[in-house]
């Protein structure tokens, strides 16, 4: 056990990182209505490593806002690159650690990484903050998030419904977007008070000008029982795992047939 561990601090010092997109995609007709940049870790020998290996070993030692603002810098880029080769602007998520989300000089380093791509609307670029941010206080969050909302940027609600499903939070809280829990779309088509739970997420969300997201859909019952929900847009196995950039350029952004969703953008 402990040379595994040993293993995995090494892996966190000596990997190579990289952004991998996830797409998001309206589920009535498989159009493109966005993505979520994930970082992955590229060992010496150029195996692809999961970011549960190295992510908490970051958190402990302080380099989780690195890497926060490097997947920033490095989406910002690759949507840039995108827009001088023509292709559709799409809007991208970028996760924000708590650590980083509260940190003092977190704003400024943002707009300075913002400020590098000029090109590039501030409204394609969301956070995705988890509901565990709401533990610091809803009060010192809805400060944070309206500050970074005055300069034009939005956020997402992670994981929604993991473990317990704060309500006050996004009563109190101005989001862009709702993302619910994978699982609760697990439990899909066969639990019917997860069925009534998600109708009424998205009733909400509709309701007060929220988009509802579903995580983890990996069944064609699963995107069905949550179209029949109300639940439009959808992210998982079902549609696409997390790729690489040149992947995601070739099979959504680049070619015939391509459809991305304006109302997302």
């Amino acid at each position: 056990m402990r040379d595994t561990e040993h293993k995995h601090e090494q892996n966190a010092a000596e990997l190579r990182l990289i952004p991998f997109f996830q797409p998001k995609i309206d589920m009535r007709d498989g159009g493109l209505a966005g993505a979520e940049a994930l970082v992955r870790g590229v060992d010496k020998d150029g195996n692809i490593i999961m970011p549960a290996q190295f992510i908490s070993e970051m958190e402990k030692d302080g380099s989780i806002g690195k890497l926060d603002f490097f997947m920033l810098e490095n989406v910002l880029k690759q949507l840039s690159e995108w827009k001088a080769k023509g292709l559709p602007q799409i809007k991208m998520s970028v996760n924000m650690s708590r650590i980083t989300l509260f940190a003092p000089k977190t704003l400024d380093t943002v707009l300075e990484i913002r400020s590098r791509y000029p090109d590039i609307p501030v409204k394609l670029v969301e956070f995705e903050i988890t509901e565990t941010a709401g533990d610091v206080g809803k009060s010192a969050l809805a400060h944070i998030v309206d500050s970074f909302r005055e300069r034009g940027f939005s956020f997402e609600l992670d994981d929604f419904g993991a473990g317990y499903a704060n309500i006050s939070l996004f009563s109190n809280i101005k989001f862009k977007a709702i993302k619910l829990d994978r699982s609760l779309v697990d439990d899909l088509p066969d639990n019917a008070i997860s069925s009534m739970f998600v109708e009424n997420i998205t009733k909400i969300c509709r309701n007060f000008g929220m988009e509802c997201i579903a995580e983890g859909v990996e069944t064609r019952q699963q995107a069905e029982s949550l179209l029949q929900a109300g639940c439009v847009y959808g992210q998982g196995f079902y549609y696409s795992k997390p790729i690489s950039a040149l992947e995601f350029e070739a099979r959504y952004l680049n070619g015939p047939g391509i459809s991305v969703k304006p109302d997302m953008v």
